[in-house]
C-alpha cells in the first residue's frame, strides 16, 4: 500500500512538472509533443506499477507504451469525434490508457504468474471508471484558463494526486509481488518447474449450468450485486443483494467463507468486475462470473426468484 502512495505522490509530481515545461516555455502543443509527453510522464506510472510487483524496470517500458497508446487513442479520437484540444477526447483517452495498463501489467509484467483476463478486466474497468471520473473532476484545475495571478503548481499536484490515486489503487491494490527464484535443490535439473497459478481464480459460469447446480439442490453462494430495485424485480434463486457500491463495507454480509466458491452477477457486467476488486480486498478470491450476467439469464428465459 505504500508503495501505491509514494508512487502516487511521485507520478504526480512528473505531471506537474510537465505541466510546468508546457507552460513556462510555451510547449507548441504538437503530435510529436504528445507522443513524448505521454511515454515519459506514464514511465512514471510503469515504475508503481513495477514497484508493486518487485518488477521496477520491467514496468517502465509498460508504462510507456500505455503513454504511448493513450495518446494515439486521443489523437484518433480527436480526428473522429471532437476537434477541441481540451474536449471530450481527454477523458475518454484517459479510460483506454487505464484499459491498456491493466492489460500490460496483469499479463506481462506479472508473467509468469498473470492474472486472469477476467482479472485483467475487473481492475482494468475499476480503474477506468474511478479513474476516469477523479481526472473529469479536476480536468478545468489542471487544464483550465489559470487565474489572473498564474497556475498555482501546488494545486496542480495535489490535483494530479487526486487525479492518478483511484487508477493506481485499482490496478495495485492486494498485488503482491511476483516470486521469483532459482531451481530447488532438491529438484532433478531435468525436472520441468511446475506452471505458476494465475493471481486470481475467477472463471465463468454458464446460466444454465448454474441453473442445474441450483436444481441439483447444490449448497451455493450467490451475489447480486445490481441495485436493490433490480434486485426485488427479479433475481437468480437464492441469490444476496448487495449493491455493488457497498460490497466493501459490507463484506460480512457476502454469503460463505473465504474458502467457498462465489458466484458473482450484475446486469451485464461492468458492476461485478468493480465488486469483485473490493471482495479479493476481503479476501474472497474464488469468485466464478456467471456468464452474460443477469441479461443472458433473462434472455435464456430461465426461472426468476421475487
Amino acid at each position: 500500500m505504500y508503495k501505491t502512495i509514494v508512487g502516487v505522490l511521485i507520478v504526480a509530481a512528473a505531471a506537474s512538472v510537465g505541466d510546468a515545461i508546457w507552460y513556462t516555455f510555451g510547449v507548441r502543443h504538437t503530435m510529436a509533443a504528445g507522443f513524448v509527453h505521454g511515454a515519459l510522464l506514464l514511465t512514471a506510472v510503469g515504475a508503481v506499477l513495477g514497484a508493486s510487483s518487485g518488477r521496477v524496470l520491467k514496468g517502465l517500458p509498460i508504462g510507456a507504451l500505455a503513454g504511448i497508446g493513450g495518446a494515439a487513442s486521443y489523437y484518433v479520437l480527436v480526428a473522429i469525434m471532437d476537434r477541441r484540444t481540451y474536449g471530450s477526447a481527454i477523458p475518454a483517452a484517459w479510460i483506454i490508457m487505464w484499459l491498456i495498463l491493466a492489460a500490460l501489467d496483469g499479463r506481462w509484467l506479472r508473467a509468469p504468474a498473470r492474472r486472469t483476463w477476467a482479472a485483467v478486466a475487473s481492475r482494468g474497468l475499476a480503474a477506468a471508471v474511478l479513474g476516469g471520473v477523479a481526472f473529469y473532476l479536476v480536468m478545468n484545475t489542471l487544464w483550465g484558463r489559470p487565474p489572473a495571478s498564474g497556475r498555482n503548481y501546488v494545486v496542480q499536484f495535489f490535483a494530479w494526486a487526486f487525479a492518478w490515486a483511484p487508477g493506481l489503487f485499482a490496478l495495485t491494490f492486494g498485488a503482491a509481488p511476483v516470486a521469483t527464484s532459482g531451481p530447488s535443490r532438491t529438484t532433478s535439473a531435468t525436472t520441468p518447474p511446475a506452471p505458476a497459478p494465475e493471481v486470481d481464480s475467477d472463471r465463468p459460469i454458464t446460466v444454465v449450468e448454474l441453473l442445474e447446480r441450483i436444481d441439483r439442490g447444490e449448497t451455493l453462494r450467490i451475489l447480486d450485486v445490481r441495485s436493490e430495485g433490480e434486485f426485488a424485480g427479479g433475481h437468480v434463486p437464492g441469490a444476496v443483494n448487495i449493491p455493488f457500491t457497498t460490497v466493501l463495507s459490507r463484506m460480512d454480509d457476502v454469503p460463505g467463507t473465504a474458502e467457498d466458491e462465489l458466484i458473482l452477477y450484475c446486469g451485464h457486467g461492468p458492476r461485478a468486475y468493480m465488486a469483485a476488486t473490493a471482495l479479493r480486498h476481503g479476501g474472497r478470491t474464488r469468485i466464478l462470473y456467471m456468464s452474460g450476467h443477469w441479461a443472458a439469464w433473462q434472455d435464456a428465459g430461465l426461472r426468476v426468484e421475487r
